[in-house]
This record gives structure tokens, C-alpha cells and sequence, in this order.
């Protein structure tokens, strides 16, 4: 009952699991070909640092966009 009733919660938090980790998974992969190509190991806390960051940024951005979306729609509208 509660998958039916939400389905479009689960449909929509499968969409940003599997997008996420697409994410992180494909920039673990560019960032060990870009260790590569400088002749070093990979170390995963700088893989961290880097996706967080650029996670963040991401999620920032869509927030402050939607917001002015929102915000200015309702004002100037």
C-alpha cells in the first residue's frame, strides 16, 4: 500500500540514487585516467574532496535556480 501510494517518491529517489551513483562511478573513472596520465595513484581523499565539491556546487546551483524560478515567477508575475 504505502509503495502504490508514494510510488512517485520511489520512482523519483530510484531516479536520484542511480544518478548519483552514475556520478560518483564515472568520476571515479576519469579521475584514475587523469592520475594516470600524471603518473600518479589515485587517492581517494582527494577523489572525495573533488566529487563533494563538485556535488555541492552542483545541488547549489539547481537550488538557487529553482529558487529564483519560484521566487521570481511569483513576483513579477
Amino acid at each position: 500500500m504505502v509503495f502504490r501510494k508514494y510510488s512517485y517518491l520511489w520512482i523519483t529517489l530510484g531516479f536520484f540514487l542511480g544518478s548519483f551513483l552514475l556520478h560518483w562511478y564515472f568520476g571515479w573513472q576519469a579521475f584514475v585516467a587523469e592520475a594516470a596520465d600524471h603518473g600518479q595513484a589515485p587517492q581517494q581523499g582527494e577523489y572525495l574532496d573533488l566529487m563533494l565539491r563538485d556535488t555541492l556546487e552542483n545541488w547549489q546551483w539547481e537550488f538557487l535556480q529553482l529558487m529564483w524560478q519560484v521566487c521570481g515567477l511569483a513576483y513579477f508575475l
